[in-house]
């Protein structure tokens, strides 16, 4: 069954090490932002960041190919990044995700992208 937003939501706020909040960028879009506290793998092991997506309301939710990430991470255009729409402190990293959506799926991507950083 395709996931909506609001299940996702939900899924990640149960989660020990996250949370989750909402967020009107300064493009004037809703964002879903996931505080992650630990960083498991990859260069950035350790490191905390927040992640920002769109909080679209289409049903089924289709996650856009981009994840805004603060603090900044790597160096603005490195890594496929750009300045993010959201608001100077967010990094906006062009990253597909070409599956139909799950909760669980979703966020396994998240910590993909930054194991992969």
């Amino acid at each position: 069954m395709p996931v909506v937003i609001d299940e996702l939501e939900d899924y990640l706020a149960g989660i020990d090490g996250l949370s989750v909040n909402r967020l009107v960028g300064a493009d004037g879009n809703g964002y879903l932002v996931i505080k992650i506290d630990n960083i498991d793998a990859g260069s950035l092991a350790g490191r905390s960041c927040e992640i920002a997506i769109l909080r679209s309301m289409e049903q089924p939710w289709v996650p856009q190919a981009a994840l805004h990430i603060r603090p900044l991470l790597v160096p603005m255009g490195t890594h496929s990044t750009q300045q993010s729409p959201i608001g100077s402190e967010w990094q906006y990293f062009s990253r597909r995700y070409d599956r139909v959506p799950t909760p669980k799926s979703f966020l396994a991507h998240v910590f993909t992208v930054l194991a992969e950083i």
